[in-house]
């Protein structure tokens, strides 16, 4: 005991912290005075009380068989862990229990009490499955289990050392967690939190600096270590791990970006006099400028996060997705809450988006610290890379997709159409093991194209691209094989080139060419649809055209910060493109 002491006061030597005397909040049911994300003095009192030795266990400290996948956030889930006493409200736990199993973290002296709360709360106890342990804390998200597939295929659990040495209960919960679900669970002892780490489950990830700097001070590791024990236990090719946004608070990520795809982030955004504004801005231009899995920049959503009160910013990223739901904390503003939803739902189409308000969600902490999805060992993954481009002829769909519940595939399809169309079903052939692929043909005329993927295996599982098929499909401007066509030597006729910089602020230059002489339309149209500004309507020589946009709509007016499309339409041909704007 006297040593763990000592070796904690050491820690908070090296990192510069200290403990804090500002307390979180009562729980929903007012059994306990909860401990708050930062350290505080409460935690401190409590592990000095402690009377007796502190539980050990034998851990599998050697890393998983590769190759490794580190599980993103979006992908299957059969549960998804909480701890009693509760830090979440309960309709928020009645509206999960419909998709998922509740495993509701908590100790034998509150095992009673969660049982009939729970139950009197409306909870579907079918839907719950307790994991009796002694706890600290309500933060599951930062002490939960991560998981991964190794490279034999099964499930497991990579179980870090939790950055929060005063709660030594909660560092176990994902090794009891491992053996009550007979999951294997690779642990080491570099400090890390979920909080701070977000993977898009192709191999990237993604950390601020923090996990930089506790692993100097405490494990006494270098950031090339740090990147390495990443890829030798998670499976990650490439770890950006970014500067703070601010000089105090926790420093996890997950209070200021979220991946919402393998494409797609969400970046807090705030008032110009808040402190944070020029980093979040800085920050999202260089995710902006990263290359996703699929070898694309990621597509950066931003989300206004309003002053609650105190100069603090709502923390609308701290959102929890489980399979096809994403739930987004709510901080009491009704105008502020419901735009977010709808930046979700804009954002991430076909997913049904809900808000939950709650006293205790602040902006270091809401609703995604509080919970922690638990992965279906049995999922069927479908992976894609979308095709986003103008395309000419018959266009290649392939897929990658694994069923772990060692069931085979039944079906694996592409549904597609052209210009609001018949649905047509193409299935997709297996051409080397979890490789499937199909060909969508070349239309008759230019037109837009729409299709999703839809896989089943013989356990019952249906997934597919996108995850929320068929209410969402992926669209791209389809043009018939002009260079098989007769009396036409050159296919490109016309050709959209790009804009530059990409993402821009204030402004950009599109550039297009044309092979002859012709009538050429370039506008400029947001992600609802609507027309921003035409730039372009007239003839237009053969060769290359920049034209320059200053950021404003048709009335002279700013536009805000966003995703726009551009839109060329010339010889016979039309092609879009995407712009990011970020101020």
């Amino acid at each position: 005991m006297h040593r763990l002491i000592t070796l904690f006061s050491v820690w908070f030597v090296l990192t510069g912290l200290a403990p804090t005397s500002v307390l979180a909040e009562w729980d929903v049911d007012h059994l306990e005075e909860l401990i708050p994300h930062a350290e505080s003095t409460l935690e401190v009192d409590r592990f000095l009380a402690r009377e007796g030795p502190f539980e050990r266990l034998d851990l599998m400290v050697i890393p998983p068989v590769g190759p490794i996948r580190n599980c993103a956030e979006w992908e299957p889930t059969s549960g998804v862990m909480i701890r009693y006493p509760l830090g979440l409200p309960y309709s928020l736990l009645r509206d999960m229990d419909d998709q998922v199993k509740l495993h509701v973290v908590v100790s034998s002296g509150y095992q009673s009490s969660a049982q009939s709360n729970l139950a009197a709360n409306g909870v579907d106890m079918d839907q719950v499955e307790f994991l009796v342990r002694d706890n600290d804390s309500i933060w599951t998200r930062d002490y939960g289990p991560w998981f991964i597939f190794s490279g034999d295929g099964e499930l497991g659990i990579v179980d870090h050392t939790y950055n929060r040495p005063y709660r030594p209960n909660d560092n176990l919960i994902p090794v009891y967690f491992g053996l009550q679900q007979r999951i294997p669970v690779f642990s080491h002892s570099m400090y890390h939190t979920g909080g701070n780490y977000m993977t898009d489950g192709s191999h990237i990830g993604s950390s601020t600096m923090l996990v930089y700097n506790e692993a100097a001070s405490v494990n006494g590791m270098t950031h090339g270590e740090v990147d390495a024990l990443m890829e030798e236990y998670y499976g990650l090719e490439n770890y950006s791990v970014l500067d703070y946004i601010e000089s105090g608070g926790i420093h996890h990520i997950d209070t200021w970006a979220k991946f919402l795809d393998e494409e797609t982030v969400l970046v807090k955004d705030v008032w110009p006099t808040h402190h944070t504004y020029a980093a979040l801005n800085q920050r999202a231009t260089l995710l902006a400028s990263l290359t996703a899995s699929t070898g694309r920049p990621y597509r950066v959503h931003r989300v206004y996060c309003y002053n609650y009160g105190g100069n603090q910013p709502a923390s609308y990223t701290n959102s929890l997705i489980l399979n096809n739901h994403i739930y987004v904390p709510f901080f009491g503003n009704s105008s502020y809450d419901q735009a977010a939803l709808e930046i979700y739902r804009e954002a991430a189409p076909g997913y049904e988006v809900s808000g939950y308000y709650y006293g205790g969600f602040i902006s270091d902490d809401a609703l995604h610290c509080r919970a922690k999805g638990m992965m279906d060992e049995g999922m069927l993954r479908v992976g894609h890379v979308p095709v986003r481009e103008d395309m000419e002829g018959p266009v290649t769909i392939g897929a990658q997709i694994i069923a772990h519940s060692g069931q085979d595939i039944t079906e694996a399809v592409v549904h597609y159409r052209h210009d609001d169309g018949d649905w047509v079903v193409l299935p997709l052939d297996q051409v080397q093991t979890a490789a499937f692929r199909g060909e969508i043909p070349a239309p008759a005329q230019a037109g837009l194209c729409q299709y999703y993927i839809s896989v089943t295996d013989a356990s019952g599982r249906t997934e597919g691209m996108p995850r929320t098929q068929p209410l969402a499909s992926y669209e791209f401007l389809h043009a018939a094989d002009i260079s098989a066509a007769p009396g036409i030597d050159n296919p490109h006729r016309a050709r959209l080139v790009g804009n530059f910089p990409n993402p821009f602020n204030p402004s950009t230059t599109f550039r297009f060419t044309l092979a002859h002489e012709g009538e050429a339309e370039l506008s400029v149209i947001d992600a609802r649809g609507h027309l921003v500004r035409e730039l372009v309507n007239g003839t237009y020589p053969a060769g290359e055209h920049d034209i320059h946009w200053d950021g404003r709509d048709s009335r002279g007016r700013p536009v805000p910060s966003g995703v726009y499309f551009y839109r060329l339409r010339a010889a016979g041909l039309q092609y879009t493109r995407a712009a990011t704007l970020i101020k």
